[in-house]
Formats: structure tokens, C-alpha cells, sequence
């Protein structure tokens, strides 16, 4: 039996996976699109204990939802950067102000907050360098709470595993 972690709305509870949720997340990661009935097959279960199981991966958090991948060239916003971002100071005004701010973006892929020198990572998307240079000027230079910014291009993404992490242990 293995198990894997999830951050999610379990509210980090490490779940216990069996080795049946672990060939249904690995199916679901290389294509949520799969009907019921095709990943029954696939797995060599009935559809109803498909349908039970993944419905239980999503109400214990596992799974917490599912969604396209967009090519953001074919969107027109083909320049991605990933923008370390410090706040001036540490408290919780300061982080309310950025956090209810900046990831609501449209431009904002993901937003981090690390440790180290650095507060956030910011990664955007935007159509180029000039609507790049104008995005941070306009949404960060100008933020009060934001001290200083750097700013690196993408530009090459290569994914990594997106899935359950093999077993441990």
C-alpha cells in the first residue's frame, strides 16, 4: 500500500492511498477527459467501483478538481516571465494587500510564496516584452507595499511530474 500527500482542502492530512486510487490518479493525470466507462476498462474494474473511488478521491481532497491545459502562444500571451517579488515589510497588512491583489491578475499563472531573500515567485504570461516591462511597472513598481522586483524571462518550460509520487518506502 503507498501513500501519497496533498496539500489541498484535506488541509495537508497526508491520505492513504491504495494501490486501486493510485492506478486511477495515474490514469486521470495523462487524460481527465477519460469517460467512467473507458477507465473501468482500462483498469479492469466495474464502472461502478470507478465511480465510487473517484468520487471518493475528490471528497477526501486528492483530486481537487479538473482542467484544461491552454497553449498560451495559441492565446496570444507567448512571452512568460517569473517575477521574485519582495514586500517592503512583513506584516499582515502588507501580505493581505498583495495576496488579494496581484494573484487575481489575469496575466498571474501561479503565484508562490517562498522563503529566502525573496517573498513571492510570480509567474505571468503576457503577449510580449513591451506589455511584460508595462505589466510590472503598472501592477508592481507602483504597488506601495512592493520593494523590489526581478524579473526573469521563460523561455523554455519543461513539466514535471504531474501525478502521484512513486511509492515510499
Amino acid at each position: 500500500m503507498g501513500a501519497a500527500g496533498s496539500q489541498g482542502s484535506n488541509g495537508g492530512r497526508t491520505q492513504v492511498l491504495d494501490d486501486v486510487d493510485e492506478r486511477i490518479l495515474k490514469v486521470l493525470v495523462e487524460d481527465a477527459r477519460i469517460t467512467n466507462r473507458d477507465l473501468a476498462d482500462r483498469l479492469g474494474l466495474a464502472p461502478s467501483t470507478v465511480l465510487m473511488r473517484t468520487r471518493s478521491l475528490v471528497e477526501r481532497g486528492v483530486i481537487e478538481g479538473f482542467s484544461a491545459k491552454v497553449n498560451l502562444a495559441a492565446v496570444g500571451r507567448s512571452v512568460q516571465a517569473l517575477i521574485a517579488v519582495r514586500l517592503r515589510a512583513h506584516d499582515r497588512v502588507q501580505i493581505d494587500a498583495f495576496t488579494a491583489k496581484v494573484p487575481a491578475l489575469p496575466e498571474v499563472l501561479s503565484t508562490f510564496h517562498v522563503s529566502g531573500s525573496e517573498d513571492y515567485l510570480l509567474h505571468i504570461a503576457v503577449a510580449g516584452t513591451e506589455e511584460l516591462r508595462d505589466w510590472v511597472l503598472d501592477h508592481l513598481a507602483t504597488e506601495p507595499v512592493v520593494g523590489h522586483t526581478e524579473t526573469t524571462l521563460v523561455f523554455n518550460h519543461i513539466p514535471g511530474n504531474a501525478g502521484p509520487l512513486p511509492h515510499v518506502g
